[in-house]
C-alpha cells in the first residue's frame, strides 16, 4: 500500500530528474518525449555445450524505437532500455490476473554494479587470469564480456570479409557476425535499422565483448546473426550461443499501462524513502522557502532556543547550499543573521557546544564534531536533522575508530532519520545515497540521488549535483552500458 501511494505521488516527476518511481502509464511524460513508432523482431537463441550437443531454444520478443529498446523472455519476464531518459526498467508479470510490476532504476546505478564488479575481480583490469574458486580460473577477456566493460580496448583482434566479422584471441576465433542473408549466413531477415537500440538491446542481454559492440557501431549496423563463446561460472567448460534474428509482426509494448510501479531494490531503502516522498510530495506540506526558514529562526530565537536556531541556519544549507558570498540583497536572509546569532548565543552552553562541534566540522576534528553534535541528536526538528546528518558524515570520515568509539550510532539511520524529519533537504539524499554506494549497492544509491534531483519546487544544491559528474564518469567508462547524460537547455525544468 505504502509503494502504491508513493507510485501515485510521483506521477508528476520533470523528465529533467526522473522519479525512480513513476508510474507506466506517466512515463512518457517524465522522460519528454513519446515512444513513437517502433519495428518488431525476434532474437531466437540457441545454446550448445561444449561437446557441441544442441539444446532447447529461446526466443526474445524485441521492439525497438528510436531511442529505446524492449524485450521479453518466454517468461514474460521483459526489460527496457531507455536511452534518451538513462532508464533501466524490468517489467514482471503479474500472477492470477495481478497487474505487471515495473522497476524503473538507473542506467548508470547499473552500469555501476557492472564497473564494480569489473573492478574488484580484476583490479581494476590489470590482472589477466581471475580465479572463480571451484568453476576454476578464466582469462580476464570473459569477465570483460559478462560484464560489458574493458579497462582499454583492443583485447579481441577483429577481422571483416564481405557480410561478416570474426573476433578472435590468442589465435583462437571466439565469435562471428553476419550482417545479411546469404548462402553462407545464417540470417533470415536484414538487420535491423535502429542501430543503437539493438546495440543496447545486445549489450545488457548478452556476454558479447565490448570490442565486438565497437566493431559493429565502426560498421554502422547490428548484425542480423551472431555465434559467440562464453565460459563463465556457470560454464567452467564453456558453451557456444547462437543468435539469429527474425522478423516478426507485433513486438511488446514499450510499457504496459496497467502495470504498478515498484521501488528498485525496495528492501535496502524500504521505509524510509517511502516515507520520506510522500512526505516531500504531499501538496508541498512542509516545505520551507529561504524566507520560511528565517522566519522559523526567528520564532527560535524569541522563544530563547538559540541552539536550535544555530543549527537550523545548517540545515537551511542543506536544503540550498552554502551561503553565498555576498549575503546583501539576496534571498538567503537566515545566512545575513549568522554573525548576530552567534553574538547573542556567547555565554549559552548548549549553544557554544553546537557552535563548537559545527566549526569542528569544519576544520575536520571528527572527534570533537560527533562528541558535541550527538548531544542534539534527541531533536526531532529541522535542527535535529541537521545534528543527525552532521555527526553521521563525521563518523564515516572519522572511520574505524569513529565507529568503534560510538556504536550506539548507526550513520545509515541517522540520514535516514534526518530524510523522514526534512524530506526536501536534497544533500541529505546525496549523502544517503553515498552511504549505499560505498557498501556495494548502486540500485539503492541511484534511487536517492534520483529522488533527491525530482523534489518538487527545490534545485539539487551543489553537493547532489555531483551525482550528475558520477554519471559522467560512468558514461565514459563504459559508454556502451550507460549514455552521457543529457543537458537540458533553456529555462530550469523543475
Amino acid at each position: 500500500m505504502r509503494l502504491a501511494l508513493l507510485a501515485s505521488a510521483l506521477l508528476s516527476a520533470p523528465a529533467a530528474a526522473q522519479s525512480p518511481a513513476t508510474a507506466p502509464d506517466a512515463y512518457e511524460t517524465a522522460r519528454g518525449a513519446p515512444f513513437g513508432d517502433a519495428s518488431a523482431h525476434v532474437w531466437e537463441i540457441g545454446v550448445a555445450g561444449p561437446d557441441g550437443a544442441p539444446g532447447e531454444k529461446t526466443r526474445l520478443a524485441v521492439s525497438l524505437g528510436e531511442d529505446w529498446a524492449r524485450w521479453d523472455d518466454p517468461d514474460g519476464e521483459g526489460a527496457l532500455i531507455d536511452l534518451r531518459a538513462a532508464r533501466f526498467v524490468t517489467i514482471e508479470p503479474g500472477e492470477d490476473g495481478a497487474p505487471a510490476r515495473v522497476t524503473n532504476s538507473s542506467l548508470y546505478a547499473e552500469a555501476r554494479r557492472r564497473l564494480d564488479i569489473y573492478a574488484g575481480l580484476s583490479q581494476g583490469g590489470s590482472r589477466e587470469q581471475i580465479s572463480f574458486g571451484p568453476a576454476g580460473t578464466f582469462h580476464r577477456i570473459w569477465l570483460e564480456a559478462a560484464m560489458g566493460v574493458a579497462a582499454q580496448s583492443g583485447a579481441l583482434e577483429i577481422g571483416q570479409a564481405p557480410g561478416v566479422l570474426t573476433a578472435s584471441h590468442d589465435g583462437e576465433v571466439i565469435a562471428q557476425a553476419w550482417f545479411a542473408p546469404g548462402e553462407d549466413s545464417p540470417c533470415q531477415s536484414d538487420p535491423a535499422a535502429e542501430l543503437e537500440p539493438m546495440l543496447a538491446l545486445l549489450r545488457h542481454s548478452a556476454p558479447l565483448h565490448p570490442d565486438l559492440i565497437s566493431a559493429f557501431r565502426q560498421l554502422g549496423v547490428a548484425p542480423c546473426a551472431i555465434t559467440f563463446t562464453v565460459f563463465s561460472p556457470d560454464s567452467p567448460q564453456g558453451r557456444t550461443e547462437t543468435w539469429v534474428l527474425q522478423t516478426a509482426e507485433d513486438g511488446p509494448p514499450a510499457l504496459p499501462s496497467d502495470a504498478v510501479a515498484v521501488l528498485p531494490r525496495a528492501s535496502l531503502a524500504g521505509e524510509v524513502a517511502v516515507a520520506a516522498v510522500e512526505a516531500a510530495q504531499a501538496d508541498g506540506a512542509g516545505a520551507l522557502d529561504p524566507a520560511a526558514f528565517y522566519e522559523l529562526m526567528l520564532t527560535l530565537r524569541s522563544d530563547n532556543d538559540l541552539t536550535g536556531a544555530f543549527l537550523l541556519s545548517v540545515q537551511e544549507t542543506h536544503n540550498f547550499g552554502p551561503c553565498p558570498e555576498q549575503v546583501i540583497g539576496s534571498a538567503r536572509l537566515v545566512c545575513g543573521e549568522l554573525n548576530a546569532l552567534t553574538q547573542a548565543g556567547l555565554g549559552d552552553a548548549d549553544f557554544e557546544r553546537a557552535l563548537e562541534g559545527v566549526t569542528a566540522v569544519r576544520e575536520t576534528q571528527h572527534a570533537v564534531a560527533v562528541n558535541q553534535l550527538s548531544r542534539f541528536l534527541g531533536r526531532d526538528d529541522r535542527a535535529g536533522a541537521a545534528a543527525r546528518i552532521m555527526v553521521a558524515n563525521e563518523l564515516v570520515a572519522w572511520g574505524q575508530e569513529g565507529l568503534e568509539s560510538r556504536p550506539d550510532l548507526d550513520p545509515a539511520a541517522l540520514l535516514s532519520e534526518a530524510l523522514m524529519i526534512d524530506p526536501y533537504a536534497p544533500d541529505t539524499y546525496w549523502h544517503l545515497g553515498r552511504r549505499y554506494l560505498e557498501a556495494g549497492a548502486p540500485h539503492a544509491a541511484w534511487l536517492f540521488f534520483d529522488l533527491g534531483r525530482a523534489i518538487p519546487g527545490r534545485a539539487p544544491t551543489p553537493l547532489l549535483e555531483q551525482s550528475g559528474l558520477l554519471e559522467q564518469r560512468i558514461s565514459a567508462l563504459a559508454p556502451d552500458l550507460a549514455p552521457a547524460p543529457r543537458v537540458e537547455s533553456g529555462e530550469d525544468q523543475r
